[in-house]
């Protein structure tokens, strides 16, 4: 028999402290979102993030995570996921991943989006690769049915991009989060065949992370730093949902869906 991968699931207190930290997240995604613009310094988005934090009497879940320093991932261009604010300048036509994660009486949120400093017309295929990762995102939630395994969704995140031209970052994945910034299961963004043993249990809150690049399907990491690199150093876009699982389907707590 199959060993069948558990999620945690999570009770009715932890689930209300999880959906008030997921509505700061996204109002914290939106403000950096509007404030990502040219000759900003990632570090000053950072400074943003800290004030909000203090400004709401919340906690960052990422800083002091694994000895992470800050309390965003901001990941420019090549550097596909946890990149560090530091004084880089932001340029026209950067792709920008924004990662964060906030704790609120123990409740814990996650969830990323990607933007092109200076807009579409900056840079029209960065801009496209960031449609496409949102909406294999969109498209692959429709296939979340209770206690059902995972299979769909991978499988349907993994086509979408595919059919658009692009690549999925295989080993990069979504996850459990709630109670600690990852949890179990890994949610692979291409049909894994773990994903097959992997099921959808009603109280579980996972994180939907399509994480994609145009041309790599692999990532490298220099050792003096937590950053991801796409192998071919082309750019890579992330867009990412957290999710409770309910008796009827999912519930989403947090995650920017507007695309502009």
């Amino acid at each position: 028999m199959a060993h069948i991968v558990q999620g945690t699931i999570k009770t009715a207190q932890q689930i209300a402290n999880i959906r008030e930290s997921g509505k700061y997240l996204n109002e914290l995604l939106l403000l950096l979102r509007e404030k990502a613009k040219v000759w900003v310094a990632t570090i000053e988005l950072e400074f943003v993030a800290e004030h909000f934090i203090q400004q709401h009497h919340l906690k960052g879940a990422f800083k002091g995570y694994d000895g992470y320093p800050a309390n965003l991932c901001l990941s420019i261009n090549d550097c596909v996921v946890h990149g560090e604010p530091d004084a880089t300048i932001l340029k026209n036509g950067d792709l920008l991943k924004i990662d964060a994660g906030l704790v609120y009486q123990g409740g814990i949120s996650d969830s990323a989006i990607s933007v092109v400093i200076g807009w579409e017309l900056a840079n029209p295929r960065a801009y496209d690769l960031i449609r496409v990762t949102k909406e294999s995102l969109e498209v692959g939630i429709q296939t979340i049915r209770p206690h059902q395994n995972m299979f769909a969704y991978g499988s349907t995140v993994s086509q979408v991009v595919k059919e658009a031209g692009y690549k999925v970052i295989k080993d990069l994945t979504g996850h459990g989060v709630g109670n600690a910034v990852h949890e179990r299961p890994y949610v692979f963004n291409y049909p894994h065949p773990d994903l097959k043993k992997t099921f959808y249990k009603p109280g579980m809150v996972l994180c939907f992370e399509p994480i994609t690049a145009l041309m790599s399907t692999d990532f490298y990491q220099n050792p003096w730093e937590e950053a991801l690199y796409t192998d071919h150093g082309d750019v890579g876009a992330q867009w990412e949902y957290m999710l409770l699982i309910t008796q009827e389907g999912y519930e989403i707590l947090s995650g920017i869906r507007e695309f502009v």
